[in-house]
Formats: C-alpha cells, sequence, structure tokens
C-alpha cells in the first residue's frame, strides 16, 4: 500500500471531526471539498419509481414477427422494473387512427397491466398481439397523442395515466410515422405534458429504422427518433436480431436506474474509489466497526467497495465523460447511495 492510499483509508475511516468539509448540494448528487487535494462525490441511484409505460406497436402485417419477438422478450423488460419493485402501469396502443377501436384507445384484457396483475407477461403477450390493421398509413405520434389527451384519460383509457408518474413511451415500427401534425407539435407537447419544471418526467423511445437508410425491411423513422431526440429517451435498431438486449435496456430506463455518474473533479486515475451503502446499513465510526470486508465511509456508514472491471470489479472510468460508468452485471439498488472517492488531479 503506497503512502498515498494509507492517507486515503485514515480520511474513510477514522471521524472528520478536525476536518473541514463545506457542502455543495446538486440535487440528489453532494460534492465535499477537503482541504487537501482529496475529492468525495456523492450520489444517489434513483429510489423506487413509479412509471407508466405506454408502448406504441406498430400493428401493420409486416410486423407480425417483431411483436412476436417484443412479447417473446418481454420478462427482460419486467424483471427490470421488479428488481426495484417499480409501481408501473403498461399499456399498448397501435398505429391505427383510422379504425375507430383502435385511434389511441388501450388493447386488451386488462387494459392496464399493473404490479397486482397476475402473470403479468401473458398479458402482454396477448395485449401486443395486436389485429392487423387495413390501414397503410401509420400514425404512431397522433395514436400517442390522442391516447393521453381526453376525451380518452378519463374515458377508455382510465386509470392509465397518473400525475405522479413519469410518463415512458416506446414506440416500435417498421415505418416513419405519418401523423399530420409537425414534429415540434409532439415534441413540445410531451414536454409540457407534466407541467412546467417537469420535461425530465416525460420521454419517447424509439425501435424503428434508423438513419441514414434505414435496414433490411425498415425505412428510416426520422419522425419518431427526432421526437425521441428532443425528449432525451432511447433509439434502437428495429432489425436486431435479438430484442432481448433491446428490452433489456429499456426496462432499465423505464425503471429510472443510472449506470453513469458524472464526477465534480478530474481524478488520478490510481486512486479512483467506489463505495455503495444504504439506509439500512450499519452506522459506523471507523473500520473496526464494520462487519466483514465493509468499509467506513466518511458518512459514518459501513458501505461495500466496488472493484474496477479491470480487477474483476463492475465499474469503469469514461475518461472523455469525466464520468463512472457500470458495466451490465451491475447497477446500484434503487436508493443506495454511491461514494466515488479521488485525489483531485494536480492543478485543479
Amino acid at each position: 500500500m503506497t503512502e498515498r492510499d494509507s492517507s486515503m483509508r485514515r480520511y474513510l475511516f477514522s471521524s472528520l471531526g478536525l476536518v473541514t468539509i463545506i457542502w455543495v448540494a446538486l440535487a440528489c448528487e453532494d460534492v465535499r471539498f477537503t482541504p487537501s487535494s482529496l475529492q468525495i462525490d456523492t450520489f444517489q441511484q434513483t429510489p423506487v419509481p413509479t412509471v407508466d409505460i405506454l408502448w406504441v406497436v406498430d400493428n401493420s402485417g409486416t410486423m407480425r414477427e417483431e411483436r412476436t419477438e417484443l412479447g417473446a422478450k418481454f420478462d427482460q423488460f419486467m424483471s427490470q422494473l421488479e428488481a426495484v419493485e417499480a409501481d408501473y402501469h403498461i399499456g399498448i396502443i397501435s398505429t391505427d387512427t383510422s379504425d375507430p377501436t383502435h385511434s389511441g384507445r388501450l388493447q386488451g384484457d386488462p387494459k392496464v397491466i399493473t404490479t397486482d396483475t397476475p402473470d403479468a407477461k401473458s398479458v402482454f403477450i396477448a395485449n401486443v398481439d395486436l389485429p392487423e390493421t387495413t390501414s397503410r398509413t401509420e400514425r404512431g405520434l397522433d395514436a400517442m397523442h390522442l391516447a393521453l389527451s381526453e376525451p380518452l384519460v378519463s374515458e377508455h383509457n382510465l386509470g392509465f395515466l397518473r400525475d405522479e408518474a413519469t410518463l415512458y413511451v416506446i414506440v416500435i415500427s417498421d415505418e416513419d410515422d405519418h401523423s399530420i401534425g409537425p414534429i415540434g407539435f409532439y415534441s413540445r407537447w410531451l414536454e409540457h405534458l407534466k407541467g412546467r419544471g417537469q420535461e425530465n418526467l416525460v420521454s419517447l423511445s424509439a425501435i424503428v429504422g434508423q438513419r441514414p437508410t434505414g435496414c433490411a425491411g425498415a425505412e428510416t423513422g426520422e419522425r419518431y427518433i427526432q421526437v425521441q431526440e428532443f425528449t432525451s429517451g432511447l433509439q434502437y435498431s428495429i432489425c436486431e436480431d435479438n430484442y432481448g438486449p433491446v428490452v433489456e435496456e429499456l426496462g432499465i430506463n423505464a425503471a429510472g436506474l443510472r449506470r453513469k455518474y458524472y464526477l465534480s473533479q478530474t481524478p488520478q486515475l490510481e486512486t479512483l474509489k467506489l463505495m455503495v451503502y444504504q439506509d439500512g446499513d450499519a452506522e459506523c465510526e471507523s473500520l473496526a466497526d464494520c462487519p466483514g470486508d465493509k468499509l467506513c465511509t466518511s458518512s459514518k456508514r459501513c458501505a461495500d467497495q466496488l472493484l474496477e472491471l479491470d480487477d474483476g470489479g463492475v465499474w469503469v472510468y469514461e475518461s472523455g465523460n469525466n464520468a463512472v460508468f457500470f458495466s451490465e452485471e451491475y447497477l446500484p439498488p434503487a436508493g443506495a447511495m454511491i461514494d466515488v472517492v479521488y485525489y483531485r488531479r494536480i492543478g485543479q
């Protein structure tokens, strides 16, 4: 152990009585500046989420295989919501606005899949097996707007949309949107759906043909992509052979869990240490107070130290973003605290 490592351990595992710390509160992130070049950035993983998820599914004949694949992989989507005990509502609409039995109306029985729905995967598979449309014009953005507006939100779709919930729209289509309204209308409408200052509670993700020319059997979903970019949603190719990773990542994001955390200062890489702890973990004054291999953090909680990926661990440092990123094997649990401890690069 180097002298610097020893110094860091002494700082982490002792009380802070003689150390002056300036706290700067940044939402759920804390930055602690010490008199030395030692830096502690504290982050909080998203707490247990409340989320409404609207799937907008192209029900044209060319989408039969994609709908089947989506249903088959839906358990990977659900596993991410269940892992954080999310309070979810899931609904499905088609891109058909010509048929009055569709036109933004939630499909299936029950129309809204919730945490209380028995065998939610089977219900989703049944609901996503939509009758094929005779219309040759897919209008997914119009259908979304109808589904989330009056009169449907107070009538046929009653109970789906909740004021306090994050709204996560996911479109899957092998054609571009042909809705009448301009892109700016749908983007701004989504942005303001939850009210001023709540723009981050709404996003649209798109599983569509990619720019610039689409892919085999799918044209570029340009209008969907523009709304997706405006609302900071995710974008995937509909021509993926396996939808498993796609729907799993969508589930992670629908649950609101974060993989990436941006540091406040540029670190000396060899000094980076990550620790994760939760409210229920034991309190401590020194390392001796913590069981097993747990460490005592500056927040006086016993924590697990997480190793870097190259050392058989679960995180990497992204120099281009000055951020730590958790690999697919691990996500900090909902509500967990993450301490990133390091020495600031000289000159900062």
